[in-house]
């Protein structure tokens, strides 16, 4: 995520961790990890889809793996995922019918540019393959790029954009698979407080759900904390932006990420 830090460089300084994390937003952080440092970041996600009236689902996962290593100065290797799923949904009977599982796993790179002043500008390519369980997996492989970039506007605040573009598989309503493109842009404010604490605020919007499914904007913040320059502790809430009951969501978050090396 974005993180103000010294303008000489808005990676680097004593709250390094917390401007490379990409968790716990959806947009990525246009930092790379150092060469030879391994960053391990984790986090549980518990989400509600609808209302009690329209019929609520509930959807858990964890633990939102991504293993990072700088492989060489401003260029990283991920390891992302697999993640454990528990989805609940109505079984039209008054009841929940209950399912789990796991979703795809993959990996993926970080290239980060040379900053310029208090800029910071990176890519991301991220490839999935089609290896978790029948009912959480895409059913085909999925390739995302990310232009990621972050301002430092102060030395307390931050600003920064991740412009995401998918290629995915999904099914339809009627149970068919078909691929299909996502554009998924945020924008993530965040504010350093004393104490090495941080609280941030994003809006995101994804233009498909599903091949038969429009877009949905959506918004989400929280606070960080660094314990000490390698741990860092995170809880976000989040909430749709739409009036059809139906289709509104909210979650709660809570993770990690630690400098293993």
């Amino acid at each position: 995520m974005a993180s103000p830090a010294p303008a000489d460089d808005p990676c680097d300084g004593p709250g390094r961790l917390l401007a490379t994390l990409d968790r716990p937003t959806v947009g990525f952080s246009p930092c790379a990890v150092a060469p030879g440092m391994l960053l391990l970041e984790e986090g549980y996600q518990s989400q509600i889809n609808g209302t009690n009236e329209s019929g609520a689902s509930y959807l858990d996962q964890y633990p939102q793996s991504i293993i990072r290593y700088g492989l060489a100065q401003r260029f990283e290797f991920d390891l992302i995922g697999p993640n454990y799923v528990r989805a609940a949904a109505p079984d039209g009977k008054g009841g929940l019918a209950r399912t789990q599982g796991y979703s795809d796993g993959g990996l993926g790179i970080k290239v980060e540019f040379a900053p310029r002043g208090r800029t910071t500008v990176a890519v991301d390519g991220l490839y999935t393959a089609p290896n978790g369980s029948p009912g959480f997996t895409a059913g085909g492989a999925t390739e995302t790029l990310n232009l990621d970039a972050g301002y430092a506007l102060s030395d307390t605040v931050g600003i920064g954009t991740t412009l995401a573009l998918q290629s995915t598989s999904g099914f339809d309503a009627a149970g068919n698979r078909a691929r299909y493109g996502v554009f998924l842009p945020s924008v993530v404010v965040t504010k350093q407080l004393p104490r090495a604490t941080q609280l941030y605020g994003e809006y995101v919007y994804a233009s498909k759900l599903a091949p038969d499914q429009s877009g949905r904007a959506f918004v989400d913040g929280g606070v960080q904390k660094l314990l000490g320059s390698r741990f860092e502790l995170d809880v976000e809430l989040g909430q749709s932006l739409i009036g059809d009951p139906s289709k509104r969501f909210h979650y709660l978050g809570l993770g990690f990420g630690v400098r293993l090396r």
